[in-house]
């Protein structure tokens, strides 16, 4: 039977909305994001208290229950409204297991069928996963889910986790009990999670674990629900009052604002008895409940219909509330997931696509060496290897040309400092033109010792006072023998530059895994050839040094005539000697020239700068052999799982981002989401909660009594809670005036005419959220004023009152308020539950 609840919802467009939000919480437990905690229904108990009737009675399903089965790993049971009935069990499995493990898991499963039958279906799942005498088997971190269809299945999502047990046994050691204990707090301590807290009536509930649970990560208990099972076994403990009492939330420690349930469980049941049918189960809680101390407790709590009912209504308005912060924590995670994989690279499994692969990164890398080399650092599209701004720590290692200029300038300006043997003081010449030139004391000493010594020593069979034209040469090889080891350090220099380019490059464009491979079996031998080759150029420039050769070069004829004349002035005269050095050192400083501008041409640009331009040629993987592709791109076992790991969850990711992304739209989910608190997104999960004491100040209390002139509901003919959610005694209706057939426009749309609700055998008669017309206007509320068109908003925030909308409407505990995206009716059964008065 569907019921009036589900027609709102029909009725509102937003029965494909119940189902993504819920589908949309399947695919992030697929996926098993570390850092998107899921707004969910989590179901906790000691392992005696009935968790297993709660769900066959939710369900409508037994589960199997020797051997401990179903109670060693988390599981998931999906209920979903489809036109045929069907039950399905799968695996969602741990995804640190080794890929092949995940992929068996993944595997397992179908549809439950005469051949299948459940229970042999559930016990192969559970051996599967967390088979006997295995240790570690409650540490298993995979979920077992089990989803049913039907005609009429609620819409809703629950995990079941492992009893709670206080003692080891045979079954489960000290450090299985440990292990569950971890398991449920981490559920159970996220701050977007609602305890489904299960306590039996077989023993004194003040001995229940889950309870003290319930308080330590809930302590304001504005997200538990509690359910209380086997009521009939209350009496023979001589409890009964106490528990009635509990379900009535009048024990203050245990005041759930979400309400508590009370559920029948079935009677034993001889060997091959068939499980009680939906409706033999209902009558016999209807027997149950309407006698004995029992039937004071309200309708509107007891029996499955009840809660199943109260669960579907809270967990999609749950998951409503977290919809926009659930948005943006699943990009993060799709961003996050993109980047691992494109680090991983695309596997290759023959050594033809291995090269393939190579040759289109090659190609990728070029890309980017071309504006390296040449200067212009222009990214390529959808690349950002170039800055676009300074670096702070200086030029960076991917501007390699301007990185290699700098060093050419630091080379130039060393050969100019510190490539001569002697560096002679040329003293200051004073201001008058007629004053001869200022000898140099350094010069005429080294005359003296070192150039009339070498032309002593190198005489031949010349006749006297011919020049001796070798010892030019001579002494500049010898002024110049700093040359070699500054060219070579500056060639080492280049070499260090471009080693820190590739660097850059391979760690930008290259897959991880291949980066050290690529330096080892390719990268290192191409800059070993090119350094090679650099160093014979080098070396024979250095040879070039040693060849006799006149300078070409009109500007030495120029300043040596030029120093003949300074030199002979006022009828000064020179020696050989002299001359000798003078020669030697307008030479030399022609010759620097020349060394600089070949070491950077015909070693720096010529070997380094343009090998680096050739180094990726396509060309090269042509000759490369099997074994060097293979290599390089092989994958090892870890990688290609990881890589199949993200791949499987990307398209979990991207499946829940498309279902978030409809329902953020969604101007129902925005409202709500707009107006509701994002605890979740403040809320760290990894932390204890802090204790939370409820507020018993005067201002609180006297904010829960209507002023005068204020619309108040009267009292209703069903049993509810009040704002506290303390159950209060049904009272007889008081005599009112029935509401009048038009009401005010609204931009709410339409008003729904009063709505009747049926539960059980009670009806519960609702209101509708507008007063009656002609009703006195309610007062603003203090520190709250009217604009010109009479809506009342808060001079500390920008968001008024929409025009017509009403200013006193119901709350409660997660389900209710004006901007509620699931109908009326769901509004109207939850407000004949409790009612709240608000003042606008």
């Amino acid at each position: 039977m569907v019921t009036r609840l589900e027609v709102a919802l029909d009725a509102q467009e937003l029965a494909g909305d119940q189902r993504a939000l819920l589908d949309l919480i399947d695919k992030l437990q697929f996926a098993q994001l570390d850092n998107v905690k899921l707004p969910q229904i989590v179901v906790v108990g000691d392992q005696s208290a009935g968790k297993s009737s709660v769900l066959e009675a939710i369900t409508g399903t037994p589960f199997p229950r020797d051997a401990g089965a179903c109670t060693r790993f988390a599981t998931e049971i999906r209920l979903r409204r489809a036109p045929q009935a069907s039950i399905t069990v799968s695996v969602i499995p741990d995804k640190n297991r080794p890929f092949p493990e995940q992929e068996r898991l993944r595997q397992f499963g179908g549809m439950v069928n005469t051949n299948m039958p459940f229970e042999q279906l559930m016990r192969s799942a559970v051996d599967m996963i967390a088979p006997k005498n295995i240790p570690g088997r409650f540490a298993a971190r995979d979920i077992l889910v089990v989803e049913k269809r039907g005609p009429d299945m609620p819409l809703l999502t629950l995990v079941d986790l492992p009893g709670l047990v206080r003692n080891a046994n045979n079954d489960q050691s000290l450090e299985d009990i440990r292990t569950i204990e971890a398991l449920s707090d981490r559920y159970m301590k996220s701050s977007r999670t609602i305890i489904l807290a299960v306590v039996g009536g077989n023993s004194d509930y003040v001995q229940a674990p889950i309870l003290t649970k319930a308080r330590h990560f809930d302590p304001n208990g504005s997200r538990t629900i509690g359910v209380l099972t086997k009521p009939d076994l209350t009496e023979s403990i001589g409890l009964e009052d106490k528990f009635i009492d509990l379900v009535m939330n009048k024990d203050k420690r245990n005041d759930f604002r979400l309400g508590w349930y009370v559920l029948l469980n079935p009677g034993p049941r001889e060997a091959g008895q068939p499980w009680p049918t939906p409706e033999e189960r209902r009558r016999t809680e209807d027997a149950f409940f309407n006698s004995g101390k029992w039937a004071v407790v309200p309708r509107n709590i007891c029996g499955t219909r009840a809660l199943m009912q109260k669960l579907s209504v809270q967990l999609q308005l749950h998951i409503g509330k977290h919809v926009h912060v659930l948005r943006k924590q699943i990009q993060k995670a799709l961003d996050d997931t993109d980047a691992e994989l494109q680090s991983l690279g695309t596997g290759k499994d023959t050594p033809e696509e291995m090269r393939i692969e190579l040759v289109e990164l090659f190609s990728a890398s070029k890309e980017l060496v071309i504006p390296a080399v040449y200067g212009f650092y222009k990214n390529p599209p959808k690349k950002n290897f170039f800055r676009v701004t300074a670096d702070p720590r200086g030029t960076p290692a991917q501007n390699l040309r301007a990185r290699a200029s700098e060093e050419n300038d630091r080379f130039s300006q060393r050969i100019r400092a510190h490539g001569r043997k002697l560096n002679f003081t040329m003293p200051q010449p004073s201001g008058e033109p007629d004053a001869p030139v200022p000898i140099n004391h350094g010069k005429r000493e080294f005359v003296t010792s070192e150039v009339e010594m070498l032309l002593q020593q190198i005489r031949g069979s010349e006749f006297p006072m011919d020049p001796k034209p070798r010892a030019v040469y001579m002494l500049f090889q010898s002024y110049s023998e700093n040359w070699p080891k500054l060219a070579q350090e500056h060639k080492d220099n280049l070499g260090v530059v471009c080693n820190e380019f590739l660097g850059e490059l391979i760690d930008y464009a290259w897959p991880k895994r291949m980066r050290e491979p690529l330096r080892r079996h390719f990268l290192d031998p191409q800059m070993k050839a090119l350094m090679t080759k650099a160093q014979q150029e080098l070396d024979l420039l250095m040879q070039d040094q040693n060849l006799e050769v006149q300078p070409y070069d009109p500007e030495y004829e120029e300043r040596l005539r030029a120093w003949h004349i300074s030199s002979t002035q006022n009828g000064a005269r020179y020696s050989e000697a002299e001359e000798v050095l003078e020669k030697m050192l307008i030479y030399y400083e022609l010759a620097a020239k020349t060394f600089i501008r070949n070491t950077i041409v015909q070693v720096v640009e010529r070997h380094l700068l343009q090998g680096m331009y050739g180094i990726f040629n396509s060309v090269e993987v042509l000759g490369l052999s099997n074994e060097v592709v293979e290599a390089i791109a092989a994958e090892n076992k870890e990688t290609r799982d990881r890589r199949q790991t993200l791949k499987v969850q990307k398209k979990a990711i991207e499946e829940a981002k498309d279902i978030c992304a409809s329902l953020a739209m969604r101007k129902e989910l925005r409202a709500y989401a707009e107006d509701a608190p994002e605890d979740g997104e403040s809320t760290s999960d990894d932390e204890a909660p802090k204790p939370v004491r409820r507020s018993t100040s005067k201002r609180s209390r006297r904010s829960r009594q209507p002023s005068s002139g204020e619309f108040t509901p009267q009292p209703q003919p069903s049993r509810g809670y009040d704002d506290n959610t303390r159950y209060s005694q049904p009272q007889p209706p008081a005599q009112q005036p029935p509401p009048p057939s038009t009401h005010a426009p609204s931009t709410y749309g339409p008003i729904r005419p009063e709505v009747t609700v049926e539960t059980d055998h009670v009806t519960d008669t609702g209101y509708t959220t507008r007063p009656p017309q002609g009703a006195p206007p309610p007062p603003p509320r203090p520190g709250k004023v009217r604009d010109e068109e009479g809506r009342a908003y808060s001079p500390t925030s920008t968001t008024r009152t929409p025009r017509g909308a009403p200013e006193q409407y119901y709350t409660n505990g997660g389900g209710y308020s004006s901007n509620n995206p699931f109908g009326s009716d769901a509004v109207e059964f939850e407000a004949s539950r409790r009612r709240k008065p608000v003042r606008g």
